[in-house]
């Protein structure tokens, strides 16, 4: 804040002229400055009555002869006199004429002129002191100009006569608009070295601190923060290069006044445009869009006007687009209020920095209406309010650093456990019995499991050569496959029979699902696959004796296993699943209050109720599982190759169905019924035999009634 505080005290010290109560003024084109200390109170503004001639370009030597000459104030413009002859316009010429009366002759003095409207000469005792532009009688004749410069004479008597010639038609503002300062030669010239080395040092501190920001932007292009904050700057920069002391004028001396004064108010119609901008990069969320679009749409539509208006019609704008400046305040007020109440990052500092700009907006604003002692301010605010952000940003890079070095680190540790959690994969997939597999979208595998070898036959380097349909019986399903997976996403424990190197078909239970990358898209595929001919021939074999004593291991009434062959499968279901190591499950279940069914309804009734049961529950489990009656209303399920998950969704998928199904018909009356269920599971490594995992069943299903029947548990958990 001290940044911002030095630079607008330089700023508002860039007049010369040290404002004195107790300065003299011209008189009926009379000026007496012989009490006048030029050495202790310095410059003095040549303020008052001038002898003025309207629509006439006189010479010094015919000023005096004149009967044209009225009094006016200076400064002022000639379209506020009220003076005979004048058209109380803008366009027009004249020549004003004051008398200064010296204390010191022998001593060289300076006039410092901000430059008149919009082209004057200057004569001091008939010499031509100074020229700006080219003064003419009509608008074809007139070069309009605009440089600020300090000329110096030494009189020739006490007396001296001041002439000077004004003309214009190119700006809304005609006539002595600007004062004319008078001082000892050497503080005037040092004067103005100091405006000018003030608007160059700014100048040259804008435009590097936008170019550093550009680079910034080129690195990293996400951070629009940064170009806005470039381009606010070289528009201030360039503001400044073409107001006050003009050094542009200095850098570019063929610079034409009209396209100053159009870059000039370029600067003033588009500075809102990037600053909105530059505030809604850095708080999103708290901009609104509709006042960005009004910003923007008014900001280049005033732009527009520069390439199709003459500079006369242009200079009346910014009346207009401070009205506009002063609404747009308005909302940042509201918008800095919003920032700071949420606590947004910087709030503080963007806040004070923008009450600076704004207060000098403001002020400035005001000097042009009203004699205020200051000077043009408006740019050494953005000035200073572009210190602050630079800061602010800089400050923000900093905590992006640090945060950089927070996730570098956070990412090394991650890349250690995802090293570790690759080599466990590693692991599992190089010990794996089951066929897991990677391929692309083109389904060509890119990675597969050694246990390849044994199931199909082919060593892993002769599979990463091949797509997934080569051991397909009929390799046109593949598309069909691929066209289920895009639509479901995965396809699980689907049987499918392959075909070996050595041309030997075997069974197989397969699972795929989809493969993403990082960013989501999808890439491939991946999967296992089971072979499950031994168990599948081991099935067919179980059923071809099965049809021979299909009576004696069937349920007569539900035409489902009885409890004496499901004792003798699930025995050998349990020493294959050991053997091999897979999981197997046990569901157990019974109807709820089935005695009130036959109470209520007869025992025919009970009966359909138990065939619809077996019929429906068949119709709901894999082709692979047991399903038996137990006894009574109890049933039981054995789910080979199957854990507790897989157990716990099919218990649910039964319980639900049975529970909305009618099993029954008494009539016009739908006979409902539910069923309670307990689940136990066999996992990998356990050795306990197959009456205690059926008495595990058996308690889950127990509490499953205490739980209020209609319910699912799992033996070891709490009832789902």
């Amino acid at each position: 804040m001290f940044f911002v505080l030095v630079v607008l005290v330089l700023a508002s010290c860039t007049s010369s002229n040290p404002i004195s109560l107790a300065a003299p003024e011209a008189i009926a084109g009379v000026m007496d400055l012989r009490e006048w200390d030029f050495e202790q109170a310095g410059s003095i503004a040549l303020e008052g009555e001038w002898a003025f001639v309207w629509n006439e370009l006189m010479q010094p030597d015919q000023i005096a002869t004149s009967n044209q000459v009225s009094h006016v104030q200076v400064p002022e413009v000639w379209s506020d006199y009220e003076i005979e002859g004048s058209a109380n316009t803008a366009n027009g010429f004249a020549t004003y004429h004051l008398t200064l009366h010296l204390p010191d002759s022998e001593e060289v003095y300076g006039i410092y002129n901000e430059g008149q409207g919009s082209a004057y000469d200057l004569w001091v005792d008939g010499h031509l002191l100074a020229q700006n532009g080219h003064v003419g009688t009509s608008r074809e004749t007139m070069i309009p100009g605009k440089q600020p410069a300090v000329f110096f004479f030494q009189p020739e008597e006490e007396a001296v006569e001041i002439v000077v010639q004004v003309s214009n038609f190119h700006h809304r503002k005609g006539g002595f608009r600007n004062e004319l300062m008078l001082g000892f030669a050497q503080p005037m010239h040092q004067d103005q070295l100091q405006l000018w080395f003030v608007q160059a040092i700014s100048f040259g501190t804008l435009f590097v601190m936008g170019l550093y920001h550009v680079f910034i932007f080129i690195f990293r292009t996400k951070n629009k923060a940064s170009l806005y904050f470039a381009l606010l700057s070289w528009l201030t920069a360039i503001r400044i290069g073409v107001t006050g002391q003009n050094i542009f004028f200095s850098l570019f001396p063929g610079l034409s006044w009209s396209l100053a004064l159009r870059v000039e108010y370029l600067t003033f119609f588009l500075s809102p445009v990037l600053f909105v901008f530059f505030l809604q990069s850095l708080y999103p969320k708290e901009v609104h869009r509709w006042f960005i679009r009004i910003v923007v749409a008014l900001g280049v539509g005033f732009s527009l006007l520069l390439l199709f208006v003459d500079t006369l019609a242009l200079s009346y704008t910014p009346e207009y687009y401070q009205i506009i400046y002063f609404l747009e305040i308005i909302y940042y007020l509201y918008f800095l209020g919003r920032i700071m109440v949420n606590q947004r990052e910087g709030a503080l500092a963007i806040s004070l920095a923008s009450v600076i700009v704004f207060t000098a907006i403001t002020i400035e604003t005001l000097a042009l209406q009203f004699p205020l002692p200051f000077g043009p301010i408006g740019p050494y605010s953005f000035l200073a309010f572009i210190f602050v952000q630079a800061v602010m940003m800089s400050s923000r890079f900093s905590k992006s650093f640090l945060r950089v070095e927070t996730l570098s680190q956070e990412l090394e540790e991650s890349n250690v456990n995802l090293q570790e959690s690759e080599r466990k994969f590693r692991k599992i997939f190089e010990d794996s019995k089951d066929v897991i597999f990677i391929s692309g979208l083109d389904t060509t595998i890119e990675d597969v499991s050694p246990s390849c070898e044994e199931v199909l036959g082919y060593t892993k380097e002769e599979l990463q050569q091949n797509t997934l349909g080569k051991f397909l019986l009929d390799p046109g399903e593949l598309s069909q496959y691929q066209n289920i997976l895009m639509d479901q996403g995965a396809i699980k424990n689907i049987e499918i029979e392959l075909v070996r190197k050595d041309g030997k078909k075997i069974d197989t239970l397969v699972s795929v699902t989809l493969r993403e990358d990082e960013n989501g898209k999808l890439v491939g595929y991946q999967g296992t696959l089971r072979d499950i001919t031994d168990r599948k021939q081991a099935q067919i074999e179980r059923l071809r004796a099965l049809e021979m004593e299909q009576l004696a291991i069937t349920d007569p009434l539900t035409e489902i296993y009885n409890r004496r062959f499901f004792d003798e499968i699930a025995e050998k279901e349990l020493e294959r699943s050991k053997r091999s190591g897979s999981s197997l499950s046990v569901i157990m279940f019974d109807i709820d209050d089935f005695k009130h069914v036959n109470d209520t309804y007869g025992h025919l009734i009970g009966d359909q109720v138990l065939e619809n049961l077996a019929r429906i529950c068949q119709e709901n489990i894999r082709t692979m599982d047991f399903f038996a009656r137990f006894g009574g209303e109890e049933f039981v399920i054995l789910m080979p190759d199957s854990g507790e998950e897989a157990a716990l969704e099919t218990a649910e998928r039964l319980r639900r169905v049975i529970a909305e199904m009618p099993m029954a018909k008494n009539g016009e009356l739908d006979v409902m019924i539910t069923i309670s269920l307990g689940i136990a599971t066999l996992e990998t490594g356990n050795s306990i035999g197959f009456n205690e995992l059926l008495d595990r069943a058996d308690q889950a299903l127990y509490e499953s009634k205490n739980d209020g029947r209609n319910r699912v548990a799992v033996w070891g958990q709490t009832s789902q």
